[in-house]
């Protein structure tokens, strides 16, 4: 094979890469623009307040501790749920600390369901709860 051929085999390769290049490259954008769209979809339809009250359940309040000491475990609770029907977790110290050291503590949770139905669940310290609707 002379040097001319290998000229011309280079800049055809050359030319073939250079071509998938800017078909992937024109791929690449419109997949980013599509993703962004739908994140700003999504952003938006989030912060509508018939969405943020649809399907999912809504914690009221959350306390965790003993009667007279403990802490507000509410928004803990509402990260761990988050956008979810419900969620299954383990009721420890992670929630919001240890206010009652050295003894057994508990989880009360009042939540509305997605139906507008409240409902109350409690468990120990160590246990782990499975909060859903019905």
């Amino acid at each position: 094979m002379n040097l001319l051929h290998k000229i011309v085999i280079c800049l055809s390769v050359g030319a073939l890469l250079a071509s998938l290049g800017s078909d992937a490259a024109a791929q690449s954008s419109e997949y980013r623009r599509g993703y962004e769209q739908g994140y700003r979809d999504a952003l938006g339809a989030q912060q509508r307040d018939d969405y943020r009250e649809s399907g999912r359940v809504m914690i009221l309040s959350a306390r965790y501790g003993i009667r007279e000491r403990a802490c507000d475990a509410s928004e803990s609770i509402r990260r761990i749920v988050g956008w979810r029907r419900g969620a299954d977790f383990i009721v420890n110290n992670n929630l919001c600390g240890d206010p009652a050291p050295g003894r057994l503590k508990n989880l009360y949770i009042e939540y509305r369901c997605p139906d507008g139905q409240e409902q109350r669940m409690n468990a120990r310290e160590n246990e782990l709860i499975s909060l859903y609707c019905r």
